[in-house]
């Protein structure tokens, strides 16, 4: 039987935030303030490539800049951030893509919300309101929390003691998945992912074509390679343990790929990238996607 990890309680003080960026926007400074108002600290990694972002600009008391001066990938720069506010002393963390947009009261609603759930929840995602869907709540509001195999990477309130001894984010993945693999790791060791439903930020969900619904993602060739690749890898390591989520996955990567085929532009460049991520995936090639498609 695996030992389940003990884990602290969250408090303001001993919560940090870890925000990745890649060459954010002008807004990215309001979103900054945002959080560090209510954070103890900000932990800024920035994967802009030649360290391209005004860095003075956009700092405000308590945020530390982080950069490798390469784009590392997404799981390289939460982990580095995280590294920091471990060091630092910090118990948790909430960590977020440079998009996402939170509420006055995001940290006192999140750790509100982790108190009400089981004790062994190492991951916490909140509900958020889609700004590529007229800022449509992605969920059906309410006050539940939901016991969930996955939760996307903004958002998530994340114990750093179970980050560490789970073996943190898989550089390997470099992006897409990266999220979804520690979730499933952490459920195989006993700890428990969650979601709750009250709505605490805007964000967006990649590009998307105007019939959203139907055609739900315009991710250039690398970021499909990258999603197929993560995907199958994630299949392969945790049908056994989570058979259900393993099923849903495979039946979204065969849709993504059939969207492709038939609606999306690039069509042939978009369907190498995806067969080649499959493959990849299966032989189990991980790290940064062949030079090729990012072409």
């Amino acid at each position: 039987m695996v030992a389940v990890l003990k884990l602290p309680i969250p408090e303001i003080a001993n919560t940090a935030a870890v925000i990745v960026s890649y060459y954010p926007d002008e807004i990215f400074a309001v979103r900054l303030k945002r959080l560090n108002s209510q954070f103890p600290a900000v932990y800024w990694v920035d994967n802009t490539p030649g360290a391209a972002v005004d860095k003075e600009h956009h700092c405000e008391p308590s945020v530390h800049y982080l950069s490798r001066n390469v784009n590392a990938g997404l799981a390289s720069a939460l982990n580095m951030g995280c590294e920091a506010a471990l060091e630092a002393g910090f118990n948790w963390v909430v960590t977020f893509d440079q998009d996402s947009d939170v509420v006055a009261d995001f940290l006192l609603q999140q750790i509100a919300c982790w108190e009400k759930s089981d004790p062994r929840t190492f991951i916490l995602g909140c509900n958020y309101a889609d700004s590529a869907n007229a800022d449509s709540p992605r969920f059906r509001e309410g006050s539940q929390i939901i016991e969930c195999p996955t939760v996307i990477t903004s958002g998530c309130l994340m114990c750093l003691s179970a980050w560490s001894e789970l073996g943190t984010f898989r550089d390997d993945y470099f992006i897409d998945g990266v999220d979804h693999e520690i979730c499933l790791r952490g459920r195989k060791r006993g700890l428990v992912v969650a979601r709750h439903s009250r709505v605490l930020m805007q964000h967006r969900i990649g590009e998307r074509s105007a019939n959203y619904k139907v055609f739900p993602y315009l991710h250039p060739p690398v970021r499909k390679y990258y999603g197929m690749r993560n995907g199958i890898r994630n299949i392969i390591q945790y049908s056994s343990s989570e058979p259900a989520w393993a099923a849903r996955k495979c039946a979204t990567l065969a849709w993504e790929i059939l969207v492709a085929l038939l609606f999306e532009p690039d069509k042939r460049r978009k369907s190498r990238a995806m067969f080649r991520g499959l493959r990849d995936g299966v032989r189990a090639k991980m790290g940064v996607a062949p030079d090729e498609l990012s072409d």
